[in-house]
């Protein structure tokens, strides 16, 4: 797509939430300043994976999360050494999102030995599919091998962490059976929710589930109930809110599909 048709749809996407971010008295980000964060990230992605800055080998700047309904820790001087993260061991589902460089985030929890998949869909053409896959390798193992739902519970059911971009738009109603968990509220706009972790939480209902992001911030539900994504909505706006122009949800049509299923 072109970078017209992104700016478009980011101008939107600004019309959309300013009431939330003038009622949290924070200013939107620019087209230029997130497009900026964006084309540095990939740089990083793309040049410099393993020692880029966007976070510390050995994780020291996780930070406490205030004002959030999930319980939160930060870490001592080795990354595991943190509760969340070490719970996150044993495996479970981590919902995380387009907030900086979320690729690098995706290969230090691997780097760290969590036993990580990471949800992704195919890239096209093939080339850069292949070669983007061969970038979510960490030390000759993948970390974003696709899997079908069957396979999702398999992997879930021997202690594995799968991870999943949360905050991406779903252009199709969710089923019936489970519409109304897939509903929520983010930046002050109603929204549908992509419904595979509510069908994973359904068949697997005792599964651990953990938010975190680049900047460091890891919580875990203490329990899962039917506010999953109201729960980690307000984990993520908390997030975007220190730093609005390091989402990237906002080049997504992260709304405008989600308006008109609910009106």
């Amino acid at each position: 797509m072109s970078l017209l048709w992104k700016k478009a749809v980011f101008a939107e996407n600004l019309r959309l939430t300013a009431q939330f971010f003038e009622k949290h008295g924070v200013r939107q980000p620019t087209y230029k300043e997130v497009l900026q964060n964006l084309l540095k990230d990939a740089f990083d992605f793309a040049f410099n994976l393993k020692c880029s800055r966007g976070v510390p080998h050995d994780a020291s700047n996780l930070r406490t999360l205030k004002h959030s309904p999930c319980e939160s820790q930060t870490t001592g001087s080795h990354p595991l050494k943190n509760p969340v993260l070490s719970q996150m061991q044993n495996g479970g589902l981590f919902l995380t999102a387009h907030y900086g460089n979320h690729e690098l985030l995706g290969y230090k929890l691997a780097e760290f030995g969590l036993p990580l998949n990471a949800a992704n869909i195919e890239q096209k053409p093939r080339f850069f599919d292949n070669w983007i896959q061969k970038k979510r390798t960490c030390n000759g193992k993948s970390f974003a091998d696709r899997k079908s739902p069957k396979e999702i519970l398999q992997f879930i059911d021997g202690r594995g962490l799968f991870a999943f971009l949360a905050d991406q738009d779903f252009r199709k109603p969710p089923p019936r059976c489970i519409v109304e968990k897939c509903k929520s509220e983010f930046l002050g706009v109603p929204v549908f929710c992509n419904p595979l972790p509510i069908f994973i939480l359904e068949h697997r209902p005792n599964t651990k589930v953990f938010f975190g992001s680049v900047i460091g911030n890891f919580v875990q539900l203490p329990t899962f109930n039917s506010q999953l994504y109201n729960s980690y909505h307000i984990w993520l706006e908390s997030v975007i809110l220190q730093n609005p122009a390091k989402w990237y949800g906002w080049f997504h049509r992260r709304f405008a599909s989600s308006v008109i299923h609910s009106a």
